[in-house]
């Protein structure tokens, strides 16, 4: 009853346990260093239990697997959010500097211009389209301050862009040569014909430009400088097609403006030839037609104090 009873059987002592397999594990070495027959045995028992090695190592090496999975997703999905956000940038960026080089280079054919004998003229920054953005109206960072008036031409790199409609302290109006209140002596830089180009509804018309004179496609109008607006010489407008108007003497031509209207960041403010300057020189060119003995008339009576 007792022997059923107890929790504890007698049985090989630890040290007696660990003995006994010193002595085993000897004699393994001894046997396989010495007999071939071992090794070949253990061959076959590591053979048999490679599958039972595979199966136990799999839940492991899928762990790996699935870890440098996840790790590898996330860092190729923020890689690629970083590289976006500076593929962003970058075009931002060169976007930017195309501005740049585009106002850059208006800048120094401005100043290429203003060095071929414009001294005189302003250069000024367009800072808005007006009140009238249909128009074509624009509004220039130069007023009254700057020496600029009413009637001033303005002109880009390419050629005439219009005329100083209204002047403040520091801004000015301009109004496009597309306006209709404008009308631009010009004459046909190929055979030096002038005409008059008038504008209106957003566009150029030649309306009065006889059928005896020669007018192609692709000639350039130019300011003739017949006034004491425009200098002579300014590219106003390139001919598109021509035809003649049944029953009429003049051409029917359509035009294009030569100066980007709506594109142009800096232009130049062309100062108006002082019209008293134009009177006397007019007054000299009809004292020099007139006769001789009227111009010694007309000392004499000066040397009398007639007048």
């Amino acid at each position: 009853m007792s022997d059923s009873l107890s929790f504890t059987k007698s049985g090989i002592s630890s040290t007696n346990k660990f003995i006994l397999l010193s002595l085993v594990s000897v004699a393994l070495l001894v046997l396989d260093s010495r007999y071939a027959a071992v090794q070949t045995a253990k061959r076959y028992i590591a053979t048999a239990l490679y599958p039972l090695q595979w199966v136990a190592n799999q839940p492991m090496e899928w762990y790996e697997y699935g870890s440098a999975l996840m790790h590898s997703q996330n860092y190729l999905l923020s890689e690629n959010q970083r590289l976006t956000k500076e593929n962003m940038q970058l075009k931002i960026q060169t976007r930017q500097a195309e501005v740049q080089l585009r106002e850059l280079a208006d800048v120094k054919a401005l100043l290429t211009l203003k060095q071929q004998g414009l001294s005189e003229a302003v250069a000024a920054e367009v800072i808005s389209n007006g009140k009238e953005p249909i128009g074509g109206r624009m509004i220039i960072n130069k007023g009254s301050t700057h020496n600029i008036r009413e009637g001033d031409a303005v002109v880009d790199d390419a050629g005439l862009i219009g005329q100083v409609l209204q002047v403040h302290p520091l801004t000015a109006e301009i109004s496009p040569i597309t306006d209709s209140s404008l009308t631009i002596p010009v004459m046909v830089a190929r055979t030096g014909v002038r005409s008059l180009v008038y504008g209106g509804s957003g566009e150029l018309t030649l309306r009065y430009f006889p059928t005896d004179a020669d007018l192609q496609p692709n000639d350039l109008l130019v300011t003739s400088g017949l006034d004491s607006i425009y200098p002579a010489g300014i590219p106003v407008a390139r001919v598109q097609h021509t035809s003649r108007n049944a029953g009429t003497p003049f051409y029917r031509a359509e035009l294009k403006p030569v100066a980007a209207l709506r594109v142009s960041k800096y232009v130049l403010v062309l100062p108006q030839t002082d019209s008293t300057l134009i009177q006397a020189a007019s007054a000299a060119a009809l004292v020099c037609r007139a006769p001789i003995g009227l111009r010694r008339l007309n000392q004499s009576l000066s040397k009398r104090n007639v007048f």
